[in-house]
């Protein structure tokens, strides 16, 4: 099936107190995750793009799983600086007020993070603007209910693409009911599998667990209920082509590499760079095998017309 990829068009924000670049040079890059690279999906993508970077730029991949501390966080960038790391990415927004603390104490290390708004001479923030591709998987979640009960599990209320989805919903049929329940958490598999059979109960035939660390299982649940599902992060159309109807992607592999890239050639920016749906790396994923064609061309059709307008369908 067709695949929205776009062109890339990295919009950095620099405030004056940062106008610089950094020098480049990369010599070893560095990977912190608060999860593991086994969740299938947003951990398992920043390991598979450490390692592109190996590949591509001829330099060691360090790793950590599983920080989500200070202290833990401290001691492997220690660590990372006495093997010749000097580009270090930390896989989440809660790294950004890690990173924050102790910069000035590696001042010969770019951090990267994603996310957040904090940032410094040598910080870097990522940015996922999600909201638009939430939006066109809103739509299509609402033509393929029949039921008009669609179900949401969050990680955190206040993820740009749940509003998203939410709001596409909205734009085609406002009688439609969205539950939206918060896990607080990316990882809590326990209580999304809970929250999953309370909505069950409310007759929903479509889910969209937003967590990635609880998406996979999620998603097979709802085939075994024989209900759609919205896959997040990855491409999940073949974890189960019959139930998965498209996917909300964020593409991190290719965009580590191109960060090192940036900063190998001494043109990243330290500041924030916002990633919006226009482009490579924020995209929906292939449909489902049980999507009409002519409803996947409409939705094709109304992603065409944002691009060319930048107004989403009222």
């Amino acid at each position: 099936m067709y695949k929205w990829l776009f062109l890339i068009m990295i919009t950095p924000m620099i405030l004056s107190s940062c106008g610089y670049f950094n020098s480049g040079q990369l010599n070893n890059v560095g990977l912190l995750l608060e999860g593991t690279i086994h969740d299938e999906t947003w951990g398992r993508g920043a390991y598979l793009g450490s390692l592109n970077i190996k590949e591509e730029q001829n330099v060691s991949a360090l790793l950590r799983e599983n920080i989500d501390n200070y202290r833990e966080a401290e001691e492997a960038v220690q660590d990372f600086a006495s093997q010749g790391v000097n580009l270090v990415f930390g896989h989440g927004v809660n790294f950004g007020r890690m990173f924050e603390q102790m910069n000035e104490y590696h001042p010969d290390i770019q951090f990267v993070y994603f996310n957040g708004q904090t940032f410094d001479r040598n910080i870097t923030s990522v940015n996922f603007d999600g909201y638009h591709m939430g939006f066109f998987s809103g739509m299509l979640a609402a033509e393929m209910t029949e039921t008009n009960q669609i179900g949401v599990i969050s990680a955190y209320h206040h993820q740009g693409e749940v509003q998203g989805f939410y709001e596409g919903i909205q734009a085609v049929d406002p009688t439609i009911n969205t539950t939206i329940n918060s896990v607080n958490s990316w990882h809590d598999q326990q209580r999304a599998m809970m929250v999953f059979d309370q909505m069950l109960d409310q007759n929903i035939d479509v889910i969209y667990p937003a967590g990635d660390g609880f998406n996979v299982p999620v998603i097979r649940a709802a085939e075994q209920h024989d209900i759609y599902a919205v896959g997040y992060i990855h491409d999940q159309y073949d974890v189960a082509p019959e139930t998965v109807i498209t996917s909300t992607v964020q593409e991190v592999e290719g965009l580590y590499l191109e960060i090192a890239q940036m900063y190998n050639e001494g043109t990243l920016p330290s500041g924030i760079m916002n990633i919006s749906f226009d482009q490579d790396y924020i995209y929906l994923g292939e449909y489902g095998d049980d999507v009409p064609i002519h409803l996947a061309a409409h939705i094709d059709e109304m992603i065409e017309q944002y691009i060319e307008t930048g107004r989403l369908p009222q």
